[in-house]
């Protein structure tokens, strides 16, 4: 299934996202939902913070700059499967349906793959469900 990323490097950029999701919440502290104006969902996500990508806070955080630097590092093939496995961690992408993801990905061209991953605030946690869902955690 992964041929240009190995599941290390996934781990590894999973990492820095988690590091950079944290400084990022660091930075917002903990704000509470009233003080947001917004209507709480029903479901999925609760806190509205979460919407603030990280790349809001990517000039002053070192973590948000190492983890694009660890994203546009790869090669354009390893980053398509990267983009794919965070898609299949959302929940938008089948497991079984790699391939529509590796198309999904070339055909948004490599700046909005970047660019997309880079934004999601929860990409550790998608790329972490994502490597599970595949069947390549240990």
């Amino acid at each position: 299934m992964l041929k240009d990323l190995n599941v290390k490097q996934a781990r590894f950029i999973a990492l820095l996202a988690r590091t950079a999701r944290m400084q990022r919440d660091a930075i917002l502290g903990k704000v509470a939902e009233a003080n947001l104006d917004g209507v709480t969902p029903g479901r999925g996500e609760h806190n509205q913070t979460a919407e603030l990508a990280l790349e809001t806070f990517a000039a002053e955080s070192a973590p948000a700059a190492a983890l694009r630097e660890a994203i546009t590092s790869r090669s354009p093939m390893a980053r398509q499967e990267l983009y794919t496995l965070m898609r299949v961690g959302q929940g938008h992408l089948a497991a079984k349906k790699w391939y529509r993801g590796l198309s999904e990905a070339e055909a948004l061209g490599e700046n909005t793959v970047t660019a997309t991953m880079i934004e999601d605030a929860d990409l550790h946690d998608h790329l972490t469900k994502g490597l599970y869902k595949l069947k390549l955690s240990t």
